[in-house]
């Protein structure tokens, strides 16, 4: 059976009669909503005028921070974006712009990370295929339009299918677009994973529905492109509500056709199979299919997971959040905001804690519950769709037995379940275009029930937003709120007065009230999304720095390490700077390794960065080919300071009126200046130029040695150091270190104590350089660069090896093994053969999933790659496959006889010989035959039909 209309299906409303204008011109409202989004929303980031990303956010931090002007940060809550995920998009669509058809790995950041190789970067969706060409300002933007078109297709699809009008599937888009999981997840790959949730659901009724192989040809696609969007995750939610959907529908669609076929309507479906087997069939075969699409994906991600650690996500699903989180489902800021400074009190952060769904919206899923059905084609819909957006909130605030036996499902027990409301947000969404269906064509209604519901929806709305003001820490944190939640207060009871007007049936009254709902749904989603969505200044996407320039130049093949939130997790990458830092799984042992280094480096258990500078000695670094670490300037510089307890706190001068300086002895090796502010710098208006705390070192005949300036940032306090490069002064005698200050605000500094050894009122002291710390200050322009001496080489020889077991024992080595020993596992290590002689090594190419090395050796050997050990990389000695032996316990040792010979390394995932062919031909198979089945088929049965007539 068809798309047709199925026993009690409503009859379209006389063309030009007053009841079909008023259906007409609330279809045509009803994009008023998504219209509003775009332009509003969207539109200047699509015209490049704003970015579509957190870009003053990342000014926050080191090197960019130095020199930013920016202000006020509008949305602290995006920070994952700008340092992991818009980092690999756009390192993904350079390569692609330079030429590299298939970006498989991604080297830059810490252990790497699949790109093109694997579904979880999302770089292989079709929506970021297609918002490639346009220039990196505005990509983000484009992906966030094309989710929302794939968004408005599905539901407007879906829709239609159960009867419902084009209005009303324009609605629910909308409505979910602006949801808190598409909107609080924006740049991520979750968004592009669920921006297809809509069509799965449409791919799945217009299945079971037809249950034709034509109606079965995009579920396929569908999935697979749900699958590439990059969070499997929440894929793995939408599959098992689809096919709870889909077995429900059939069960429902089964019994009206044979109602149907008893009353001489129809005929049911002949026999068990084409009742109960065919849709079952098509699905299962469709998703085979899906498989084929993405097994070129699939199949390398899988091996990639063999060796990731997700112990830490064994017991996820337990996880629940507190019950005052659930008033963010109708006031999305009742627990505070994502401002700069301002304040929040809720139990999570927003990207996982805010539910929002909307007032108007959560109205009209109560009309849809009190209203009746608006086609008899969605029966049993809308109790689905309640059950499983109430099962997205159980999961979420209740837990216990419902997450148990949820977590129970396969792929369901390490996924936090909280998550799931993506896919329960559209199902709420989908029951409130139900409601605006049922409401717009509600007449004089009579019953109880429906009254009922429009006078509980307001007293459920006001006693949330009295709720949301008894958990107000205060006055001051109510008045921060207080705009947003009685604004949504507002479209909820606006709402509900159109339902009550509608269904009052007043002459004259009810196309107004119809024609209300949708300029009201769009005033709560849109004051939602402008509190959430960042939208920042072009100017402010990766800024080029002069550390970037310093590290281009000088990196070579190692990499730098990141002291605190210094190159923000994989940052650099965006200026192709290497990073022992980053935002990524990484395999176990190079964990186990790193944290050798720094016990605190994970600071959740994908991000990582260095969070002390004693670690900037660990010989585990050297390992890693660490050359150079960044610190932000306001980091007082290893070393000791000279000079502290010579303070006069009970007074301060003014450092441009009252300059310091301190004499230092001949060849003490200086690092810093160090002033102590008397009071916190407060706030510089962005037209004002900030002060400036300039440094120079001269000697006894004033010539300047060296020199160093640093900017005064708003809120400075305590001990301001200005790095100055002086661990290598040559200096006959002692040499001065003179402050000043000069331009903007006044800069009050703590004075000199009696007797202190210097000379100007203002105290000064210096921090020096240990003898034995091994590191120099070679840039401090916009941040602090140092150079580790000790670092190995990235790509080493190694002419002997010594045996370790565990990354405790390994890293307890390094601080010992000479540079020319490689620490095997013991297996490795007596099986292994080593002559003790040198050899040379040319890195010919160094590519992120291809590396070409010659080696020119006295005696056998190992080639050491300090890059992580990783499923799926290849090792040939002149051509010759050879396996790749695990090398200081977390990294790549390729073994090499004696002699002249070229090593290649490259990334081939399993499975990449045969299957992107097999996709290929699955996809082309799949296009022709949907083309044969809606073109050329239907096209030759009219020619015979025509024939036919015409004898």
């Amino acid at each position: 059976m068809t798309a047709g209309k199925l026993p009690g299906q409503e009859k379209a409303s006389r063309v030009g009669s007053p009841r079909h204008r008023l259906l007409a011109r609330t279809r045509l409202a009803s994009w008023i909503a998504p219209v509003l989004l775009v332009v509003v929303m969207l539109g200047p980031s699509l015209l490049g005028l704003r970015l579509f990303a957190a870009g003053d956010l990342m000014q926050q931090r080191a090197p960019w921070v130095e020199s930013s002007t920016v202000e006020e940060v509008t949305n602290q809550c995006v920070s994952d974006t700008v340092d992991g995920t818009i980092p690999t998009l756009l390192s993904f669509r350079d390569r692609i712009a330079d030429g590299d058809v298939a970006p498989l790995w991604d080297n830059a950041a810490s252990a790497g990370t699949m790109l093109a190789a694997a579904p979880p970067q999302g770089v292989s969706s079709p929506i970021v295929i297609a918002a490639l060409p346009f220039p990196e300002t505005t990509v983000t933007a484009w992906i966030k339009l094309f989710e929302i078109a794939l968004i408005l297709a599905g539901t407007i699809a879906w829709g239609r299918r159960l009867g419902l009008s084009t209005g009303a599937g324009v609605i629910g888009g909308f409505l979910y677009a602006t949801g808190s999981f598409m909107v609080m997840w924006t740049n991520w790959p979750q968004t592009r994973t669920a921006a297809f949730f809509p069509l799965v659901f449409w791919a799945v009724e217009r299945l079971v529905q037809d249950r034709t192989l034509r109606s079965a040809l995009p579920f396929p696609l569908v999935v697979a492109g749900m699958v590439l969007g990059g969070f499997p995750a929440i894929a793995v939610h939408t599959v098992y509500l689809a096919a709870a959907y889909a077995l429900l529908r059939l069960v429902v669609i089964n019994h009206q056709r044979r109602r149907q076929a008893a009353n001489g309507e129809g005929r049911a479906d002949q026999g068990w199979w084409l009742a109960w087997g065919k849709a079952p069939a098509l699905a299962v075969g469709g998703g085979v299919v899906a498989v084929a699409l993405v097994a070129f994906q699939l199949v390398p991600w899988l091996n990639q997971l063999s060796g990731t650690d997700l112990e830490y996500r064994q017991n996820l699903w337990q996880g629940t959040f507190g019950a005052r989180e659930i008033l963010t489902a109708a006031y999305p800021q009742a627990l505070g905001t994502c401002a700069e400074g301002l304040p929040r009190w809720g139990s999570v952060i927003p990207v996982e804690g805010v539910s929002f769904i909307g007032t108007g919206a959560l109205v009209l899923c109560l009309a849809a519950l009190v209203l009746p059905l608006p086609s008899d084609r969605a029966k049993g819909v809308r109790v689905f769709l309640l059950l499983a957006g109430a099962l997205g909130f159980a999961v979420t605030f209740l837990g216990g037995t419902v997450n148990y036996l949820v977590h129970l499902l396969p792929l369901m027990d390490n996924s936090p379940l909280h998550r799931m409301r993506g896919v329960g947000s559209l199902m709420l969404a989908m029951l409130a275009a139900f409601g605006f269906e049922a409401v717009r064509r509600s007449r004089g209604e009579r019953r109880w029930l429906p009254w009922l519901g429009v006078v509980a929806a307001p007293v459920l709305l006001v006693a949330a937003a009295l709720g949301a003001r008894s958990l107000a820490p205060g006055a001051g944190e109510w008045s921060l709120v207080r705009f947003s939640v009685l604004v949504g207060l507002a479209c909820g009871l606006g709402v509900s007065a159109a339902w009550a007007w509608i269904m009052a049936g007043l002459r004259g009254s009810r196309s107004l009230a119809a024609l209300l709902i949708p300029v009201l749904l769009a005033l709560d989603g849109l004051m939602f999304t402008n509190a959430f969505w960042p939208r920042t200044d072009p100017e402010l996407l990766y800024p080029q720095t002069s550390t970037d320039t310093f590290l281009r130049e000088n990196l070579g093949h190692e990499r730098m390490v990141g002291v605190s939130s210094a190159y923000w997790g994989g940052a650099g990458q965006v200026s192709d700077i290497r990073s022992l830092s980053g935002h990524i799984f990484v395999p176990p042992e190079w964990r186990d390794l790193l944290l050798q280094a720094d016990a605190n480096m994970f600071i959740t258990p994908t991000y990582h960065t260095l969070s002390n500078l004693d670690s900037l000695t660990s010989p585990v670094l050297d390992r890693f080919a660490v050359s150079h670490a960044v610190l932000d300037t306001n980091i007082l510089p290893p070393g000791p300071l000279l000079g502290d307890g010579e303070q006069d706190r009970s007074r301060g001068v003014t450092l441009q009126d009252a300059p310091g300086s301190r004499a230092v002895d001949a060849g003490t090796p200086l690092r810093a200046a160090v002033v102590e502010l008397a009071s916190p710098i407060g706030d510089v208006a962005e037209s004002q130029d900030p002060a400036h705390i300039v440094v120079e070192v001269v000697d006894p005949d004033g010539t300047v040695l060296a020199e160093g300036e640093r900017r005064v940032r708003d809120g400075a306090q305590g001990l301001f150091a200005v790095p100055v490069a002086g661990e290598h002064l040559e200096t006959a005698g002692a040499y001065e270190v003179r402050v000043r200050a000069e331009g903007g605000q006044a800069v009050s500094v703590v004075a000199a104590g009696p007797g202190a050894p210097q000379t100007g009122e203002a105290w000064v002291g210096v921090v020096t350089a240990p003898a034995d710390d091994d590191l120099d200050l070679v840039d401090a322009a916009e941040a602090q660069v140092y150079e580790r001496a000790t670092a190995l080489p990235r790509f080493r020889w190694a002419s002997d090896a010594a045996a370790c077991a565990s990354a405790e024992e390994c890293a307890s080595l390094m601080g010992e093994a000479p540079d020319q020993t490689v620490l095997l596992d013991p297996d490795d290590a007596d099986g292994a053969s080593f002559g003790s002689a040198p050899a040379e090594v040319v890195v010919e190419l160094d590519a992120d999933d291809h590396q070409r090395v010659r080696v020119d050796a006295e005696g056998d050997g190992m080639l050491v790659i300090a890059d992580a050990y990783q499923p799926d990389w290849v090792a040939r000695v002149d051509g010759e496959e050879v396996p790749i032996v695990r090398a200081d316990h977390a990294m790549k040792g390729v073994p090499v006889p004696a002699g002249e010979h070229t090593v290649e390394l490259s990334y081939e995932p399993a499975g990449w010989g045969v299957l992107p062919w097999v996709s290929l031909v699955t996809l082309v198979g799949l296009l022709g035959g949907w083309t044969y089945q809606a073109v050329l088929r239907p096209r030759r049965r009219s020619a015979r039909s025509g024939g036919e007539h015409a004898l």
